[in-house]
């Protein structure tokens, strides 16, 4: 069972993007330099994080963080290199959809305060908004 937060979306050229960068994605799907910053923000904040690891999606960090495990998706719109979407996410197995879904639910709503006030803070970024509902 996939949990996952809203999305925050924004424009930065903040975030370099490697040529063929894509070539370990999708085409047009970038995200790798974005997923670099946000580990080591995520950093400055006490939250371990690793990564960005290539997913065919975007670009994914991992928040492990026990006993559960967490991501963020760094991606890129499509075929854009100023425009951002990062979402959190948990994938709870069998078991634990029904023993840890609040507690996940808890933990990825701390990870999405921490990463939109991490967004929201740096000059560099503009235009950052949520599909919260």
């Amino acid at each position: 069972m996939l949990i996952t937060s809203p999305t925050l979306s924004f424009d930065s050229s903040a975030f370099p993007v490697e040529e063929g960068e894509d070539g370990r994605t999708n085409p047009g799907l970038f995200g790798k330099s974005l997923g670099e910053w946000l580990v080591a923000s995520l950093a400055e904040r006490g939250v371990k994080a690793t990564g960005p690891f290539p997913e065919d999606w975007g670009w994914m960090v991992e928040v492990p963080t026990s006993p559960l495990r967490m991501g963020l998706a760094c991606c890129s719109e499509d075929f854009e290199k100023t425009a951002w979407r990062v979402y959190g996410f948990v994938d709870l197995g069998f078991l634990d959809r029904f023993r840890r879904k609040d507690e996940a639910n808890r933990a990825l709503a701390e990870l999405f305060g921490t990463v939109k006030e991490i967004l929201s803070k740096d000059p560099a970024i503009t235009n950052l908004r949520s599909d919260e509902s």
